[in-house]
């Protein structure tokens, strides 16, 4: 009674109320800045062991070839186009013979009927000679075949253009300045992708009704990819003419129009990464930041860059793989010394992992690893390392540090410092037992500088898993085509962002965050449309997801009433692309099937062998009448004669 009697009478008690708020503020601060509030990350998709996970080209060795490729390497362009397709088959896992018609005469051609499907890679047909009569004479009998590059007018092309859907072409070509894949046909579809660096690229033809447009031009008066029933088989045109990384997911597509149904091996995983976090946040202010925010640096990460990609994760399910930066120094001799201020460390780590995201590793300090050597030229500033021991000992100190500060975070993933990383330097991550991942780069430069990556395992155990994407991608067309190609290549997306954009105009600072943010979620809206089934992983569950794609071999088999699988190196799950071009899914065994567009198909396999009812009807013949009767473009395509 008396302590009541004695608080009704104290004249600053309002303060005290205050004082109390603002120290219970404060305690939350710290519990936070200690990572008192978060455990560890729960990953749903955890690493085999090493020895478990198969290099793609180990996967293929003993997988017979169904496809035969017949290239002539001294037409232009054919080595870049087998180049192309050398890495798309092996991704698909199609065992592929190649047959060079520039080494073999065309009379020596093996027999089509070993095969499955034959892909021409070659613009022009005639060095195939009575070879061309024959193939297609297989195809009217139930063969497949697809034209992968675009064909040439010659009277060898102009003999079978009716057999392949052509009505009638005037030999000119067309600038492709962009593509529009069909609604129907590939995820992302329906709306243009510009081409980077265009040219007069396609052949300008007019098609008849027996040719089922798939792409087209921008435009929509020059179809790019289509189908045509060929008596009991079918044939495939590629009218693009482009062959490189960023089309892969086009061609694949098409070739997977062949044949009763194709199936073929997919990540199915998204995963972003935030670059350079946590690290030491840079002092003072950003001449933008402080433009539209009027706070520091410090202050804007933690009120508005870290709450807004928060509330992006939440809307899309996103957990963001951070990879940690020790500090900003460029001492590459002497040995590493521990960074003394931990806090920033422990409380957007601590943020991070609250998240249910995952952390990484980015460096020690942000020098590449790279040997004297490497010549950065003019592209970088950075400094070499003395020795392998001098980078062995700085990755040693940065997973030291890791576990110190954030006890509770598990690193696994390795992303090289601007995605350089010289040969030395990527052997000495490979002997870092704590370093399961490398997370680099796709997409070339145009240097030797980047280390550029495919999916897929090493030989030495780690998991190569190359970003896609990055940054706000406002109105970069390359990064977009990219991204759409990879989606119906691998079902994957890697993206990557730094908190120090804002600071770059050569990344976006001067349009500001609000821009940036923008575009990056148009992105993510982008994604969730176009492939809504596709799993919001970390950094090490989409490593996980790689390893079990890498090994995955599979061999298809087309009964009456079923399509059987067989897949090679399964071990607990794995995730196929299927197209179904005819006859319909039904019932699974061993495996779940989700529609997605058309007559493509995601499929999760549990076991070993999976059996799919093959219902009646021809499905890519019910779908294209479908789109032929809505698309516009579609119907240019055809009566347009250029």
């Amino acid at each position: 009674m008396r302590m009541r009697s004695f608080w009704k009478r104290f004249r600053w008690r309002s303060l005290v109320r205050v004082w109390a708020v603002f120290m219970a503020m404060a305690m939350v601060l710290f519990a936070e800045s200690m990572g008192l509030h978060y455990g560890a990350t729960t990953i749903k998709l955890h690493y085999l062991d090493r020895n478990k996970a198969i290099p793609e080209r180990n996967a293929m060795a003993d997988v017979r070839p169904r496809n035969l490729m017949l290239i002539d390497s001294s037409q232009d362009g054919v080595t870049d186009a087998v180049d192309m397709f050398d890495q798309i088959f092996l991704d698909m896992k199609v065992g592929t013979t190649v047959v060079d018609i520039a080494k073999t005469p065309a009379s020596a051609l093996p027999s089509f009927a070993k095969y499955d499907t034959v892909v021409v890679a070659m613009p022009t047909l005639d060095p195939l000679g009575n070879g061309l009569a024959r193939l297609m004479s297989w195809v009217r009998r139930g063969g497949n075949v697809m034209f992968a590059m675009t064909p040439s007018k010659t009277g060898y092309f102009d003999a079978i253009s009716q057999s392949i859907g052509v009505d009638a072409t005037s030999g000119n070509y067309k600038l492709t300045t962009s593509i529009i894949p069909g609604s129907e046909f590939m995820l992302g579809g329906g709306e243009a992708y510009k081409i980077t660096d265009p040219f007069e690229s396609s052949l300008a033809v007019s098609l008849s009704d027996k040719a089922t447009v798939e792409a087209v031009s921008g435009s929509g008066r020059t179809p790019l990819i289509w189908r045509a029933d060929t008596g009991e088989g079918t044939s495939v045109v590629c009218n693009i003419g482009i062959y490189g990384k960023v089309m892969r997911g086009f061609y694949a597509s098409a070739y997977s129009l062949l044949g009763s149904a194709t199936a073929y091996p997919v990540i199915n995983g998204a995963a972003f990464y935030l670059d350079d976090f946590p690290s030491p946040v840079p002092s003072g202010n950003g001449k933008y930041i402080k433009r539209d925010y009027n706070m520091s640096i410090a202050e804007f990460y933690s009120r508005v860059w870290w709450p807004d990609l928060t509330k992006l994760a939440e809307r899309y399910g996103i957990r963001f793989t951070g990879v940690m930066i020790e500090n900003y120094g460029d001492d590459t001799h002497d040995a590493p010394v521990r960074q003394s201020d931990d806090s920033q460390f422990t409380y957007f780590g601590g943020l991070l992992l609250k998240q249910n995201g995952e952390i990484g590793y980015h460096g020690y300090n942000h020098q590449p690893l790279v040997l004297p050597n490497t010549d950065y030229g003019n592209e970088y500033g950075y400094v070499q390392w003395p020795s392998r021991k001098a980078m062995t000992a700085s990755l040693k100190e940065l997973i030291a540090f890791q576990k110190k500060v954030l006890p509770a975070a598990s690193g696994s993933v390795y992303v090289p410092p601007s995605n350089v990383m010289s040969s030395e330097g990527r052997a000495v991550v490979g002997r870092i037992s704590q370093i399961r991942t490398v997370a680099s780069t796709y997409l070339p430069d145009g240097s030797h500088l980047p280390y550029v990556q495919e999916f897929g395992v090493a030989s030495d155990g780690v998991v190569e898993e190359p970003r896609i994407v990055s940054g706000s991608m406002v109105g970069d067309s390359y990064m977009r085509m990219t991204a759409v190609s990879e989606l119906n290549m691998h079902f994957v997306s890697t993206h990557f962002m730094h908190p120090d954009d804002l600071l770059d105009p050569d990344r976006g600072a001067a349009e500001g965050w609000a821009v940036y943010r923008n575009g990056f979620e148009r992105y993510l809206r982008w994604l969730e449309k176009s492939a809504p089934s596709i799993r919001m992983q970390t950094g090490s569950e989409t490593a996980a997801a790689i390893q079990r794609y890498s090994g995955l071999t599979v061999d298809l088999k087309t009964h009456q009433r079923d399509w059987t699988l067989d897949l090679g190196n399964f071990t607990d799950e794995a995730w196929l692309m299927f197209r179904a071009n005819n006859g319909v899914p039904g019932a699974v065994d061993g495996g779940s099937i989700t529609h997605l567009v058309g007559n493509l198909y995601l499929l999760k396999a549990t076991s070993g062998t999976v059996r799919i009812e093959r219902k009646q009807g021809h499905a890519a013949t019910a779908q294209a009448a479908a789109r032929n009767s809505g698309t516009a473009i579609v119907g240019h395509a055809r009566k347009e004669r250029s």
